[in-house]
């Protein structure tokens, strides 16, 4: 029976079948039966969410530009849609036939799902009940730097950048082919530096660094056939963040930084947007305006872009590297929404955390924003950051107040004919692996309500400002399964067999499922969350080497408890200087910085003529 004919009922009923036919635009396709590896890319999130990562997008192309192997890829079906046996959606093969299969783990609540995926496939879910032909389960992502609330159910985990790590498992398994299936998981963790890891093994793993080149950047990948998170071309201009903002996972734990040339961005960004058809696309880092190259390269983009009609777009711009003509080079005649991420109310706050910027900046950039045309603009904050007080929600308030204050008086004095309208995001901080924060506790449920509560009391007489906050028991439970260590792989099983799936969504997410079972376990989740650890005692993750000196971790967490209102509020950090992390000497790396471009001639007049359009647009709007 083929496929339509045996799904054809099940897909007619689903809200959205077009997530379980393949055949995308730009998808491989590549033959399973006369590939050598068959890899299976398997993201535990819905379908919109998975063939948007950029992480999976550029594995998928390196696997399947070799001549000898394939690669397809799974994502997690809704509700309405469960498969028998779960597929890959090209092939339309059983997950049960592929070589391997690779999980991307993003989010420590997807879990639950990655049992669920496995179990609809036919595949044991847990790594001692698979039999020898069974296909090797591994695992990567951010989540995958502490590996042990999974280590029962993934095989191996791969640490650190993928890009070559994937390519030698690939070859490995091709290798070992008709040997035993423990050899295999041997073989794929041998030598010290594989960044690969197994329980099964066990000791000590060096995370992988992989150089940004061009040939392995992803220049094609598959269109999905509707709306996606990412419905744009995404071109990773630099990797790794010299910020070393103390609460920071992404910003440690991809050191060094590394840039890709401007031209070599340029020529990425065209073949992208010319292969793929879209109108619209992003320059991706985890601080992208750090990039001293981006306004050159906007601007030479716009000769060969603005003719297409395509756009760019930025995630949110650091305060203290944020400039108007940047501003103006993403969003021109149309001022939409502009993000900045100020991420505590207060100076002490901010100085805690690292986060190097004044309050004199943030009025600057956001009242800069708004002289220039943004009627909207975003402010990213977390809540709960060690050593707050209800004192710094109150200067947050007054933070919001003062821009709101000051934006009428602009308005007043420039003629301005928009308001302003702030929309504040409050996250809850979660305290993570290989942070200078990685001791210490999350603030309690009852404290973390306390503080939001005061702050929305002293908003709600701000006219102009909306306040949105992430789901408290959420932050939670990522709290405790970020830090968690081999002991909750019974409560993750245990929650998959409650029926827990696709729990970062809302209408999936039940708090109660996942509190009731950790009672009958006998663990207790808000004291795992709100367990601080000495700086000297051995973490669960501390096998895994990320190259950061712990000494120097250790000398950032009480630099952080020693800021009073003498402290310095800008502080020496990788993006200026070396601060002997000890990233690129243990490792014998180096901070790989772009050199300095110059967009043409013709792109400068280029942009100085839209400059003065808009400039004449913004008189007549004013």
């Amino acid at each position: 029976m083929c496929f339509f004919q045996k799904y054809n009922s099940s897909l007619h009923k689903c809200f959205k079948p077009y997530q379980y036919v393949g055949g995308e635009f730009l998808s491989y396709n590549k033959c399973f039966d006369d590939a050598k590896v068959r890899f299976a890319m398997a993201f535990p999130d819905k379908y919109e969410i998975g063939i948007s990562n950029l992480g999976v997008r550029i594995l998928y192309e390196l696997i399947n530009k070799e001549h000898n192997y394939m690669c397809d890829r799974v994502y997690a079906p809704e509700t309405d849609f469960i498969p028998e046996p779960l597929y890959a959606l090209e092939s339309k093969r059983a997950l049960k036939d592929f070589d391997v299969i690779g999980f991307s783990l993003q989010y420590e609540m997807s879990y639950p799902t990655v049992l669920k995926m496995l179990d609809m496939a036919g595949i044991p879910f847990k790594n001692s009940d698979r039999c020898e032909n069974d296909p090797i389960i591994i695992a990567g992502g951010p989540c995958a730097f502490n590996p042990l609330p999974m280590a029962d159910f993934v095989d191996v985990f791969l640490i650190g950048d993928g890009e070559d790590s994937i390519l030698e498992v690939c070859k490995i398994i091709e290798q070992t082919k008709g040997l035993p299936r423990q050899e295999k998981i041997r073989r794929l963790c041998e030598g010290e530096n594989s960044g690969r890891w197994s329980a099964s093994i066990g000791g000590r793993v060096v995370k992988r660094i992989a150089q940004l080149k061009k040939e392995t950047a992803a220049t094609s990948y598959p269109i999905p056939f509707s709306s996606s998170v990412q419905d744009r071309a995404v071109v990773e201009i630099r990797r790794g963040c010299g910020r070393m903002c103390r609460f920071c996972q992404p910003g440690h734990v991809t050191l060094p930084v590394r840039e890709r040339d401007a031209q070599e961005i340029i020529d990425i960004s065209k073949e992208l947007v010319e292969n793929t058809g879209y109108d619209e696309y992003s320059l991706l880092s985890l601080s992208s305006n750090d990039y001293a190259n981006i306004n050159e390269v906007i601007k030479e983009l716009a000769l060969d872009f603005n003719e297409k009609k395509v756009s760019v777009t930025l995630p949110s711009q650091r305060i203290d590297g944020f400039n108007l003509e940047l501003a103006n080079l993403v969003q021109s005649v149309r001022k939409s929404t502009m993000t900045l991420a100020p991420e505590a109310g207060s100076q002490r706050l901010r100085d805690v955390i690292k986060k190097n910027i004044t309050q004199d900046q943030i009025l600057d950039a956001v009242l800069t924003l708004y002289e220039n045309g943004w009627s909207r603009v975003k402010l990213y904050f977390i809540c709960g950051l060690p050593t707050e007080t209800v004192e710094d929600m109150e200067e947050m308030a007054n933070l919001l107040s003062s821009i709101r204050y000051r934006s009428k008086l602009l308005k007043k004095e420039k003629d301005l004919k928009h308001s302003l309208d702030l929309t504040c995001t409050l996250s809850i901080f979660v305290p993570k692996p290989f942070t200078p924060f990685q001791w210490c506790s999350q603030m309690s449920l009852d404290g973390v309500k306390a503080h939001i509560d005061y702050l929305m009391e002293r908003v709600s007489r701000i006219k102009g400002v909306k306040i949105n906050y992430s789901d408290k028991y959420l932050s939670l439970l990522e709290a405790v399964l970020t830090r968690g260590d081999s002991n909750l792989c019974k409560y993750i099983e245990a929650l998959y067999k409650k029926g827990v799936y696709l729990a970062s969504w809302g209408e999936h997410f039940n708090k109660n499922v996942w509190f009731d079972t950790a009672k009958k376990l006998n663990i207790d989740l808000e004291a795992l969350a709100q367990k601080s650890y000495d700086t000297n005692s051995v973490l669960p993750w501390d096998f895994v080497d990320v190259g950061l000196s712990k000494e120097w971790l250790q000398n950032e967490y009480n630099s952080a408890f020693c800021v009073d209102e003498n402290s310095e509020h800008v502080v020496p950090t990788c993006q200026t200087q070396c601060v002997n992390c000890g990233v690129c000497s243990h490792f014998n790396v180096k901070k790989v910085m772009a050199k300095p471009y110059i967009a043409s001639e013709k792109a400068q007049i280029l942009a100085k003529q839209k400059r003065h359009i808009e400039d004449l647009n913004q008189k007549d709007v004013k």
